[in-house]
């Protein structure tokens, strides 16, 4: 009998840790159960945010309601009042004074440019180059977390920008290149690939931007971009830095490792589109200011993707537990307009992308696949510049001194598409960035 019992015990124990084993928690289903809750948890908070801002609103507007209708004291006559004087005549329905407008005294704060029209150039019309050489003070603040200090990339750069109008069928309008060192950070998916040398941190900047134009109006245009930044993340806690291979069944609390983590963050941005000039002027140098009432517009189709260290953040709410080597990737639409220009007056550059987005934590899981069915990610990416160029020296070559600020980045949120009547459809932020620049560059036209 003894025998017996013991038998069935150890086919009990044995079944029982066939099915442990068989339903063991891997480490992308822990994921999953911990985004849920964070999500649930970012949406009880902004329900509650908005109930108290709902409250006040209610008790506010019955104090106003409340104070009206208490009995008020009975309004004093009121005095007599004195005929008005004769009103004087206008300035404006004066014919002999002297008329101005604000645009009049803009112009006369330009100062007057007195010879021959700027810029003076060495070439021919059919060729015509721009070089900017400058430095500047450039800078990249990413989002930090509780448990994870993010180091904040700044550094004093060089940069060589060329524009160019070859002929009437090809625009440069921007070819650019900055950098702190010698050498440029090298990233696995960046167009930029130059050997990492003995100077270190390292940034480097690439932009071009080429048209061809197929008429005076219309232009079509590619624009791809890619900045590199060293980057280290340091952990505060015990947080475990996920290896990008971890496999999908991995069954360890930490597939990585515990440390810091150093990569080099890659953010890239690409463009195709069409530029629409309503002044029919075509030029990607610099030229007289043309007064037209409408800027010239760029639109198209956009793609995005960087590099950084991430945690899972949803609206504030952050898990802690694991920090990863995370990519973001964007598509979408893409638009762009460019304001003021010529000389002695402000310029500005204003581009923005707006689409569906994907975020993945390793080679083999996003964040996409482990959010609830019903919710997707999207992300709105911009960059705005503003400068002034100042002529120092006819020429030729015309010399021209170019100030400029620079203020630009990239937001991912999440989004649910079932939204019901009770729900307003709010956004829950997932990550953000920022990058800007302040530099000075002296332009020569050639």
């Amino acid at each position: 009998m003894l025998r017996a019992w013991s038998c069935w015990a150890a086919v009990c124990a044995f079944v029982v840790y066939s099915a442990a084993g068989a339903h063991a928690q891997t480490f992308k289903d822990k994921l999953k159960g911990d985004v849920r809750e964070g999500i649930d948890e970012a949406h009880e908070k902004k329900k509650r945010a908005e109930e108290r801002e709902r409250k006040e609103a209610e008790e506010k507007k019955a104090a106003e309601e409340k104070k009206a209708a208490e009995p008020h004291e009975e309004a004093k006559p009121e005095p007599r009042k004195e005929p008005k004087p004769e009103k004087k005549k206008k300035l404006e329905d004066d014919p002999n004074a002297i008329k101005f407008t604000l645009g009049d005294v803009v112009d006369e704060m330009e100062p007057e440019h007195k010879g021959p029209a700027l810029p003076l150039r060495v070439f021919g019309k059919n060729l015509k180059i721009d070089i900017k050489l400058g430095a500047g003070y450039r800078g990249w603040y990413p989002q930090q977390y509780e448990a994870v200090d993010v180091d904040v990339g700044n550094y004093f750069t060089w940069n060589v920008n060329v524009k160019a109008k070859i002929f009437k069928w090809l625009n440069l309008r921007r070819g650019y290149y900055e950098s702190n060192g010698l050498a440029a950070p090298r990233t696995e998916e960046a167009a930029v690939t130059a050997k990492i040398g003995s100077y270190a941190p390292k940034a480097v900047w690439l932009l071009g931007v080429i048209g061809i134009p197929i008429t005076k109006a219309w232009e079509p245009v590619i624009r791809y971009e890619t900045r590199a930044f060293a980057t280290e993340a340091h952990p505060r806690e015990n947080v475990c830095v996920v290896d990008r291979d971890a496999p999908d069944d991995a069954t360890d609390d930490c597939p990585g490792t515990m440390g810091d983590l150093k990569i080099v963050s890659g953010f890239e941005t690409l463009v195709l589109g069409v530029r629409y000039d309503h002044s029919r002027t075509n030029e990607a140098v610099v030229t007289e200011k043309v007064r037209g009432k409408i800027p010239p517009i760029t639109v198209g189709v956009g793609y995005m993707q960087y590099r950084k260290p991430y945690q899972l953040t949803f609206d504030g709410v952050t898990l802690p537990e694991y920090l990863f080597d995370a990519r973001f990737r964007g598509l979408g639409l893409a638009g762009g307009v460019e304001i003021g220009g010529g000389y002695f007056r402000f310029f500005g550059d204003v581009d923005v992308q707006l689409g569906l987005a994907e975020v993945s934590l390793t080679n083999s899981t996003t964040l996409n696949e482990i959010i609830p069915g019903d919710h997707m990610i999207g992300y709105v990416q911009g960059n705005a510049v503003l400068g002034y160029t100042w002529p120092l020296f006819d020429g030729p070559p015309t010399l021209i001194l170019v100030p400029q600020v620079e203020l630009g980045g990239a937001s991912f949120f999440l989004f649910d598409t079932k939204v019901t009547e009770e729900e307003d459809g709010a956004t829950l932020p997932v990550n953000w960035d920022l990058l800007w620049t302040a530099q000075v560059s002296l332009m020569i036209p050639l």
